[in-house]
């Protein structure tokens, strides 16, 4: 059986919670609240646990329960009491992070952006908008890799300067072509790569970027009261992903350094990245998953900085009567509008 965590408050023993409004850890029971430092500065706790089997089993150290969790799942909350619950081996060894940002928005914040964001989508199923749909808004840390490395880039190709004008009932156009070739190098320092196969990186990525000045060392203090995923994604699998990025950043650099050219297409490119250190770590999300005709709909928010990313269906029904009033309108414009003008 996994080895489980709940912060107890000192003053009651209840669980704790970390808030992500006043960055301390409340008891819900005493409603006392309680700064990091309260844990003292050695807590070995955490490190006690490297070598233990996982299983996908655990025991709520409140209650007594025995629930199963996800492979990946490194916090959750348990079902009966409750209580939040950090599998301590999940966070261990390889799995371990260096580094985490706190959650700064609260779910009653991250609720009513994704409110804001819902009521101007018109078309909107209603599904979306029910209040037992948008309490399904979880606070997760997701996990990530962050990348440092340094990147050098060269890239060659043809630029054209066209020149047009008239002589006389003839008009005339001179192309001038150059050969422009453009080398650079950049250090770029903690690229994000989603490090998770359940969360769609095409809405990991949008849903960028974080502040890394609140980057702080990995505590399971921090998961208490929030969901967590440990990573299935390897670092070298992440690093193919940065790389493409990284090729991405350095060539829109260079290429942005030709200038006063009508046109230029690059011929050929190359990048080359040295000094890569992979960082793993935790950054916080606020997650929903509505299911609409068989498909999933998500919907993110950044747990830090509010940005909110999602995949609004559109339903048939709504859309039929928006075509049929717009038709209306127009038709009622057509047929009296010259009428009421007269």
């Amino acid at each position: 059986m996994n080895s489980v965590n709940a912060y107890k408050c000192p003053s009651c023993g209840a669980p704790l919670e970390f808030q992500p409004a006043t960055q301390n850890w409340k008891c819900n029971y005493c409603l006392t609240e309680h700064e990091k430092e309260h844990f003292g500065t050695c807590d070995t706790s955490e490190d006690s646990h490297k070598n233990m089997d996982e299983l996908d089993s655990y025991s709520c150290k409140n209650c007594g329960a025995e629930l199963i969790a996800d492979s990946t799942t490194s916090a959750t909350f348990c079902l009966y009491c409750k209580s939040p619950t950090i599998i301590k081996t999940r966070f261990s060894g390889q799995f371990r992070p260096k580094s985490v940002i706190p959650f700064r928005l609260t779910k009653e914040q991250a609720v009513n952006i994704y409110e804001n964001m819902i009521k101007k989508c018109i078309l909107a199923p209603n599904e979306f908008k029910r209040k037992e749909e948008i309490e399904k808004v979880t606070g997760i840390y997701a996990p990530f890799w962050l990348f440092d490395c340094k990147a050098n880039g060269d890239i060659a190709g043809e630029a054209t300067i066209i020149k047009t004008w008239r002589r006389g009932d003839y008009k005339y156009t001179q192309t001038k072509y150059f050969y422009i070739s453009r080398k650079g190098n950049a250090r770029y320092k903690k690229i994000p790569v989603d490090a998770s196969t359940k969360l769609d990186d095409k809405f990991m990525h949008m849903i960028e970027p974080f502040n890394y000045s609140d980057v702080t060392d990995f505590s399971m203090k921090y998961m208490s009261g929030f969901m967590a995923e440990k990573y299935d994604v390897g670092s070298p699998d992440a690093q193919k992903v940065m790389k493409k990025r990284v090729e991405e950043y350095i060539e829109s650099r260079l290429r942005s350094t030709v200038q006063g050219y009508s046109t230029y297409n690059i011929r050929s490119r190359q990048v080359s990245l040295a000094d890569i250190e992979p960082s793993y770590s935790m950054l916080p999300i606020y997650l929903m998953i509505n299911k609409y005709r068989g498909k999933d709909h998500v919907f993110i928010v950044n747990g830090q900085t509010g940005k909110v990313v999602g995949d609004m269906p559109i339903s048939p029904i709504k859309q039929f009567l928006f075509a049929v009033i717009v038709f209306v309108i127009v038709w009622i414009i057509g047929v009296f509008g010259g009428a009421l003008f007269v």
